[in-house]
């Protein structure tokens, strides 16, 4: 598929399951940690890793070269109900390599995960996103999938957190993604 001139790959996404897809999600995620943030430390993002890999799940965009081009990390539960409200399923992570930015990269991978958290876990009602309120672009982005809740203190400063039936979203991203 062409975007402005540049050849963009297909992706393909997989739940990080084993080693090596563990290792190449680490790996893009300490590259470009700074696009979390950009104060955001190499000892932070470690951190945040032992997280996912303990208490969460990673996702990774792979392109044809079994590259990968993005990743998301969700929780079931949300921090304020310390993960117990197994009935939301909690994403504060997405990162999308800078070339595939305003490719349908971002819906593609959401409505991978939609659909893989609706395949394990039916109990599933709610999805929600969480941004950090400065970047503007990409609360412009959730919040043409899912509405506005409400702002928290995040620990780097003022977050956006979306939510949304998770089944309604995942509706609408079928219609428009077409398997």
């Amino acid at each position: 598929m062409k975007r402005g001139g540049i050849e963009v790959a297909k992706a393909y996404f997989k739940q990080c399951e084993n080693d090596e897809e563990y290792a190449k999600a680490s790996l893009f995620l300490l590259k470009h940690r700074r696009d979390l943030h950009p104060a955001y430390t190499t000892m932070d993002t470690l951190s945040l890793l032992y997280s996912y890999l303990t208490e969460g799940q990673l996702v990774i965009g792979l392109d044809e070269q079994h590259q990968v081009n993005s990743i998301s990390a969700y929780y079931y539960g949300t921090p304020e109900q310390d993960f117990q409200n197994k009935e939301v399923v909690f994403v504060d992570m997405v990162i999308v390599e800078q070339m595939h930015r305003g490719t349908r990269l971002f819906a593609e991978g959401l409505n991978f995960l939609v659909h893989k958290v609706l395949e394990n876990r039916p109990e599933v009602q709610e999805l929600s996103l969480a941004a950090l309120s400065e970047n503007k672009r990409l609360c412009r982005m959730y919040s043409k999938f899912v509405e506005e809740k409400y702002k928290r203190e995040g620990a780097l400063g003022e977050e956006t957190v979306f939510g949304g039936e998770i089944r309604k979203i995942g509706t609408m991203l079928r219609k428009t993604n077409p398997v």
